[in-house]
């Protein structure tokens, strides 16, 4: 016990110390992580459904958006202020009002990708952290067509990355 305590102990003062409470994590429902990394292109988007022959147009029904390196496909959190305070708990899921998928979560649930970047390749992976069975997404000329992910990968999508 420390002295401050120990003296008011003797002295029959009854300390009270007040609890901090604990900031809840918020959590967003995201379709693209752009929305919170504000960046301006080199999107790969991953589709609800299959196209009809690969390289051969985009499918209907629902998409996400990812930009850049795709640790998991399921989410991630972020701490903007370094506090629990500032905490974003970012959940992926398909675009709403879009069709089949909609409002569905991203990984584990796409069967086929779309390479918008200009300039980079992408890489689908089986594991989060880009690891496992992975196949490239070429890049089609002003986004107009999707490739289908491969027997593993359709529907077992965990993260992404340039490539």
């Amino acid at each position: 016990m420390g002295a401050t305590a120990a003296a008011a102990a003797a002295a029959g003062i009854t300390m009270v110390y007040a609890a901090t409470p604990a900031a809840a994590v918020t959590t967003q429902y995201v379709s693209d992580n752009c929305d919170y990394r504000n960046c301006t292109e080199g999107d790969l988007y991953m589709n609800y459904h299959s196209v009809a022959s690969s390289g051969n147009g985009n499918p209907s029904g629902s998409f996400a958006a990812f930009y850049g390196n795709q640790y998991n496909h399921a989410g991630e959190t972020i701490s903007y202020n370094g506090t629990d305070a500032g905490t974003v708990n970012y959940v992926f899921v398909f675009a709403s009002g879009q069709g089949d998928g909609s409002g569905q979560l991203v990984k584990n649930n796409a069967a086929s990708a779309n390479n918008c970047s200009t300039v980079d390749g992408y890489r689908v992976y089986y594991n989060s952290g880009y690891a496992g069975h992975s196949q490239s997404i070429p890049h089609y000329w002003s986004c107009a067509s999707s490739t289908n992910l491969d027997a593993t990968l359709k529907n077992n999508n965990a993260s992404s990355h340039f490539a």
